[in-house]
């Protein structure tokens, strides 16, 4: 007589995402792992917050923080995650951002502070968070400009040396997303040091990198479009055709059509041309 087979055993309990709950990305530093747990706990503190779920909600913060705040217990849980999914990529949080509201109504009052949290991120992902929860942790936004500064120097600085001509090009290179590029610059610095020469530094990466001179080229002449007027028809016209574009004006007529991809964009005067350049280049070159 056959018998049943013994029940299944329970499935084991899903292993909770403590970055996702801290709104962070895997490569979250540790300072950032701090803001982020000090700027959340005060949002979801059950003295101050009324909502049913803020004791869970600060349960679970806390477990977060528990667990990535300590290098031995973040290196285990990593291990654990990775056998369950890839980890996150670069520049992207694993769910929901649970401090965009706020981040939105800072802005509304402080739209510089946009900005400056842009060319942070460009630079590093892990630079934009630090400013923007510090911002939000300390609330000294008056002093936006100056904390964007120091983290910027600091960044640099601790990846590319101290020469300020090859921190200058280092720079571009990141905002210009050249990343490969400036990976090599860092190795550069911590091989050389301060033997070794902006210029020269250039040179090598144009030999190794070639695509890297004409991405900062673009950057050049759109920030020398959006800046400057009346418009600079010529380095319009350069920075369109390097961006696979044409120029197509009116013969007997001001204005024309500009061609960028599958759009063909009317412009009635030359000021409406810089202006569709700039808006519609800023994502590649801005």
């Amino acid at each position: 007589m056959s018998s049943l087979p013994p029940p299944a055993p329970p499935a084991p309990p899903a292993t909770p995402d403590h970055y996702q709950t801290l709104g962070l990305a895997r490569h979250a530093e540790a300072a950032v792992v701090k803001a982020a747990y000090r700027a959340m706990a005060s949002l979801y503190h059950p003295d101050r917050n009324p909502a049913p779920d803020a004791i869970d909600r600060i349960q679970r913060i806390n477990a977060a923080h528990d667990v990535l705040s300590d290098p031995v217990h973040r290196h285990a849980y990593d291990a654990t995650l990775a056998g369950e999914r890839p980890p996150a990529p670069p520049h992207h949080h694993d769910g929901p951002d649970p401090l965009a509201e706020r981040w939105q109504i800072a802005v509304g009052f402080f739209p510089e502070i946009r900005q400056h949290h842009a060319r942070l991120e460009r630079l590093s992902a892990h630079m934009g968070d630090e400013f923007r929860l510090h911002l939000l942790q300390h609330q000294h936004y008056a002093d936006a400009t100056d904390l964007a500064d120091r983290l910027r120097t600091e960044f640099l600085s601790r990846h590319f040396g101290t020469d300020e001509a090859l921190l200058a090009y280092a720079e571009q290179l990141l905002l210009a997303r050249e990343i490969d590029a400036a990976r090599f610059v860092s190795q550069i610095v911590s091989v050389l040091g301060r033997s070794v020469t902006a210029d020269s530094v250039r040179e090598k990466i144009a030999q190794r990198y070639p695509r890297s001179v004409a991405s900062l080229h673009k950057r050049t002449l759109y920030s020398r479009i959006e800046q400057t007027s009346p418009p600079d028809r010529d380095a319009i016209a350069e920075l369109v055709t390097l961006c696979d574009g044409v120029v197509q004006r009116a013969l007997l007529r001001g204005g024309g059509t500009l061609r960028l991809g599958m759009h063909d964009l009317k412009f009635e005067d030359e000021e409406e041309l810089r202006q569709l350049v700039v808006r519609r280049l800023a994502a590649e070159c801005g």
